[in-house]
This record gives C-alpha cells, structure tokens and sequence, in this order.
C-alpha cells in the first residue's frame, strides 16, 4: 500500500511538471512561407525591378544569346553573330587577319557591276530555289561548293569564293544569298587570308614568272581544301571563320512568320 502511495506521488509530480512546462514555454515565432521571397525583392534595385517587368528579361539558355545582335526591322530579318566577327560598315578599317560580315541587301534584279544578276536571272533563281535547287551563281563561286541551304522556312544559295579575275588572287569567302519581301539579300563572310596561306599552306604554290614570290593558290586542290573544312579538319582560324558563317545562317529569323 505504501508502494501504490508513492507511485502515485511520482505521477502527480510528472504531470504537474509538464503543465507548468506548457504553460511557460516560449512560443516559436513561425516563418512566413513567403519569407525568402520578400528577402530577395527587398535586394532587388528599382532599375533592376523596371527590367523585370519590363519582359526584356529572359533565360540565357546558350552562348548565342550574348552574342552581338544585328536587326534589320525594314526588310523583316535579324540574328545574332559570333562576337569575333565584325560588321563591315563604311569606315571600317580593314585587317587582313580579322573576320568581316558583309550584308548586302537590294532590290531584285539590280545590278551595281556587270556580274550581278539581272532581273529575270534573278527572277529565275528565286524559282530554282523555291524547288530546292541553286538555281545560278555569280561573283566567281567556287562550283565544287555551291549547295542549297535551308534557311528558316528558305532556301540559299551557300558557296565559297577563293578567287577572282587573276591567277594571283586569293580570296577566303563565304556567301549566303537569299531571297525575301522582295529583296536580294547577300551575306558574305571574309575570312583571314594571311592566316590561311600560314597555317594552311598545302594548298598554295609560287609562280615567279606570274606572282613573284606571292603564295597562289593551287588550283588542283582547291576542292581538297574545301572537303577539309567541311570535315572540321581546317586550321583554327580558318576553321573558326568557316564554322561562324553556319553559326550565322542558324541565327536568322524572318519576321512575321
């Protein structure tokens, strides 16, 4: 019986104590779900707020995104460009090591120099390409090059120029040309050609009695030339300037559609 006593004095004490804990407790001070979002608005600057809402802001979802934008609202066409390329404008200086990009873009038909295309053989072209073919090139194309490119919901002419009228000439271009809203557009990408003829020299010979000491090219090899780039296999500037034209015609948009 004193047993029974005690245990029951055990218990009371237990249970008094834990009523007196519960009632004298602090209460823990609950977090707002929201908590860290009000944090992060309240570190946020009013210009940076104003960009936010604005809806300019978006996800850089690859390196293309930084790259510098070229937009032209008249004609309906914009891409972004490799930042190593430049844009060629009327007082740009020129540097035989540097990589140009050359937009032209004219009505149908006009013809500036006596290869351009006249009217009705661009009338023409603008069929052959609407079939998926080339159609025909002018300002010295390279044939071995010339392909059909899609562009968008398009189709271009894509192909290389390596030289011109003569036999000395070295030339490192890249030409897009399109058709769209009743223009001709041409994009050609000038690569380096003293690089070219320094780290690709397999390609070139000499000729004294025409060029001097001048490197030309070696006409013989000029589609080895180009089967090396299109395999990836060129040297890194001249690999990178012919890499960065695909870069380029990836990039365009037509707008409104």
């Amino acid at each position: 019986m004193k047993k029974l006593f005690l245990l029951f004095l055990l218990v009371a004490f237990v249970g008094a104590g834990y009523i007196w804990w519960a009632n004298n407790r602090v209460p823990a001070i609950s977090q707002p779900e929201n908590q860290q979002e009000i944090v992060e608005q309240k570190q946020v600057s009013p210009e940076e707020q104003e960009f936010n809402d604005s809806g300019q802001a978006k996800a850089i979802e690859d390196e293309s995104d930084l790259w510098p934008f070229y937009d032209n609202p008249e004609v309906g066409i914009s891409f972004n460009y490799p930042p190593e390329v430049i844009l060629l404008e009327d007082d740009t200086v020129i540097d035989s090591e540097q990589i140009y990009l050359d937009i032209d873009i004219r009505e149908i038909g006009q013809q500036d120099i006596p290869t351009d295309l006249d009217y009705d053989k661009a009338m023409e072209n603008i069929q052959e390409l609407s079939g998926g073919d080339f159609g025909t090139a002018y300002g010295f194309a390279f044939e071995d090059s010339q392909q059909v490119r899609s562009v968008g919901f398009l189709f271009a002419q894509d192909y290389l120029v390596l030289a011109r009228f003569e036999v000395c000439d070295v030339a490192l271009e890249r030409k897009l040309r399109f058709y769209f809203n009743n223009k001709q557009i041409t994009l050609t990408l000038f690569g380096p050609v003293d690089s070219l003829k320094q780290t690709m020299p397999q390609y070139f010979i000499t000729d004294q009695a025409n060029c001097g000491d001048e490197k030309m090219w070696d006409f013989e090899k000029q589609n080895d030339f180009y089967q090396t780039l299109i395999n990836g296999e060129g040297s890194s500037t001249v690999q990178g300037w012919f890499d960065a034209f695909d870069a380029i015609a990836e990039e365009i948009i037509f707008a409104h559609r």
